[in-house]
């Protein structure tokens, strides 16, 4: 037995989506709640994703930020 809504999105409850992830701070709230399995399986599924090409772009801001810091102080 599955705790997720196992039926496809509507083109409603996608437009729905888009829409509350489209207002600032709310998206972030929502993400964290939709990520934790609360809802339709697809939507639960694409914020996951949406969450870790974040997590994945915040790593590799900071990795070359590192190294253009590093480059900048040996090269004054």
């Amino acid at each position: 037995m599955s705790n997720y809504d196992e039926q496809p999105m509507t083109t409603g409850a996608w437009f729905l989506t888009i829409l509350v992830l489209a207002i600032p701070l709310l998206n972030l709230i929502m993400y964290i709640v939709w990520a934790c399995g609360v809802g339709n399986r697809s939507r639960v599924t694409f914020c996951r994703a949406t969450i870790l090409w974040v997590v994945i772009g915040v790593a590799l801001y900071a990795a070359l930020a590192g190294l253009g810091i590093g480059a900048a102080l040996l090269n004054p």
